[in-house]
């Protein structure tokens, strides 16, 4: 097996690798997300009035939880990346230097005195498929380290999870006893009334009415009226 193809194929899976470990920290960002929001519920729900061993048991329980639970996050950060340096892959350069490179050597051994253009050419390949090798080796042991860090990170983020895990599912007995203890109570909310909003009750009445002056007249005299009227046209008609 030529050494070229060799290191080519451990530098392609290194990136792989690194892509992998990349696409699989999704999965305890996800978890953790659900044990943190356990925790807060249980936090939350918890009456620390009820029993003074139980709130004891329960505040040490939590708080060793919320302690695996800040290493899992912290190991998962790491995995993303290094607090110090972060994780510098290494790459080939861009074909269009790799490309210059080699036209610089094929140019420079043939500026060479009595040098042959099929010699000139030969000795270029040559230190360019030498210079390939180095990168290939370089780069390969550079990423290969990386991996190796950011796997180890992942390792610890996904064990103290575990423990993470392990320490709420003991939270649930403190919890539960408690829930028991408290489901026969009832939930009565008590008001505090801390400053009073002085009310004037005092109502005075105030007419708004608006009067009007109306000039009232008289329905007798326009019923007369309307009656003689309408019997003196009736005549007429008889006549």
């Amino acid at each position: 097996m030529e050494l070229e193809a060799f290191y080519k194929d451990q530098y392609d899976k290194t990136l792989d690798r690194k892509n992998e470990i990349n696409t699989s920290l999704s999965t305890p960002i996800g978890i953790l997300t659900a044990l943190i929001a356990g925790l807060y519920f249980a936090t939350t729900n918890f009456d620390f009035a009820d029993s003074k061993y139980l709130s004891i048991a329960f505040i040490i329980i939590g708080l060793f939880s919320v302690f695996l639970l800040g290493r899992s996050i912290y190991h998962l950060i790491r995995a993303f990346s290094d607090f110090h340096d972060g994780y510098d892959y290494a790459y080939l350069n861009d074909t269009d230097v790799l490309d210059n490179y080699y036209k610089g050597l094929v140019i420079f051994y043939h500026s060479q005195p009595n040098a042959a253009l099929t010699d000139s050419t030969s000795k270029a390949k040559k230190e360019f498929d030498d210079y390939l090798l180095n990168e290939f080796i370089k780069s390969a042991g550079i990423n290969q380290k990386n991996n190796k860090s950011k796997t180890f990170q992942r390792f610890q983020c996904h064990q103290h999870m575990i423990y993470a895990l392990i320490a709420l599912s003991l939270l649930i007995i403190p919890f539960g006893i408690d829930f028991e203890i408290g489901k026969g109570k009832d939930k009565v909310q008590k008001i505090k009334i801390d400053s009073v909003i002085p009310i004037d009750l005092n109502l005075k009445y105030k007419d708004t009415t608006t009067r009007l002056n109306i000039k009232p007249i008289s329905d007798g005299k326009r019923n007369r009226k309307k009656t003689s009227t309408t019997a003196n046209a009736n005549d007429k008609r008889r006549r």
